[in-house]
């Protein structure tokens, strides 16, 4: 069972306009049973009564089953319940999946069309093919559909591989300052992390937890080897001294320069609680930005090396047809 970004956001929505409007878990849930919900999110409020009839708590009772609930998503329900803001540690999770939810759609609406050019640029040889050599229709579309079987083995063996290394930047800093680097995926990936990084911060500063525990919590939530590393050093200089994240945070490189120096500062002026809640809308909106930019950038780039692939196939024919002609004289 798992939940598409989309039906996340309306979910954490619904979730967080009900506990706004003086609603406790269990009643909002029953209120949302109530309302013919999709299957899947219906079986998770049922799991989430008895859980807590269990005497489990709300974080608990949302995280029984992993595949379903992300490890943000648990940092974030937790903080909020430890700190009695449970509306906005939802409200917070509703943003995200929103903003993660329109990404996706756009990026998929943006390449249909380079896909169906892909389809037609690798069927465009096979045609000339066709009517060049006699081939019966049969033999035309048998080799069009084995030559598109490798495609897709190929693109589902580059997606394999794509998962594979975002699951190392998790817990390679090599690999994560690697990926930060690729341009426009690199700068939308990093903003993508401090969003999360922020969003789970802010909460769980919100919620009264300490500042170890509020660091480790939200470097867990953003993904990041690198701001792991930089999380796990500060956790260090919380045991020993318990002094200011501030100069940490400037010295990690793992934080983009202008949030390191704005959270020093705060830190001074003890307005941190305001300081990340512009910081986590900041980073929502750089990610929508890059997200968008990414979805219009990538299908173009597709569209073009389709153009150049049907372009070749046409000259290599007619350059081959104009050798044989050559032959023959």
């Amino acid at each position: 069972m798992s939940f598409s970004a989309a039906q996340k956001h309306l979910f954490y929505t619904e979730i967080a306009k009900l506990l706004e409007a003086g609603f406790g878990i269990r009643d909002a849930g029953r209120v949302m049973l109530d309302h013919r919900l999709p299957s899947r999110q219906a079986a998770l409020l049922k799991e989430m009564e008895q859980e807590l009839d269990a005497g489990k708590s709300i974080a608990e009772a949302f995280s029984h089953d992993a595949s379903v609930i992300s490890g943000m998503e648990r940092s974030i329900i937790g903080a909020g319940e430890r700190g009695g803001r449970m509306a906005p540690a939802f409200q917070h999770l509703a943003d995200y999946y929103g903003m993660l939810a329109e990404a996706r759609r756009d990026a998929l609406t943006a390449m249909v069309y380079p896909v169906v050019m892909l389809h037609l640029g690798i069927f465009t040889p096979f045609l000339v093919k066709y009517f060049g050599s006699g081939q019966t229709a049969a033999e035309l579309f048998t080799s069009f559909g084995l030559t598109m079987l490798v495609v897709y083995a190929c693109c589902f063996g580059i997606w394999l591989g794509i998962k594979a290394l975002l699951a190392a930047a998790t817990t390679n800093p090599a690999v994560d300052s690697l990926l930060q680097r690729i341009p426009m995926i690199g700068s939308a990936r990093k903003a993508m992390m401090m969003a999360r990084f922020t969003k789970v911060y802010h909460t769980a500063l919100l919620a009264g937890l300490s500042m170890r525990e509020t660091v480790e919590t939200a470097a867990e939530a953003s993904r990041s080897a690198c701001i792991k590393q930089a999380a796990a050093a500060m956790a260090n200089s919380l045991l020993k001294d318990g002094g200011a994240l501030g100069p940490i945070f400037m010295a990690s490189g793992a934080f983009p320069s202008t949030f390191a120096r704005s959270y020093a500062t705060a830190e001074e002026a003890g307005s941190l609680d305001k300081d990340l809640a512009r910081w986590a809308r900041v980073f929502q909106e750089d990610a929508a930005r890059g997200s968008k930019m990414l979805a219009n950038a990538l299908p173009k780039i597709a569209y073009f090396l389709v153009l150049l692939y049907v372009a070749w196939t046409i000259v290599s024919f007619y350059g081959q047809a104009y050798s044989g002609v050559l032959d023959m004289e």
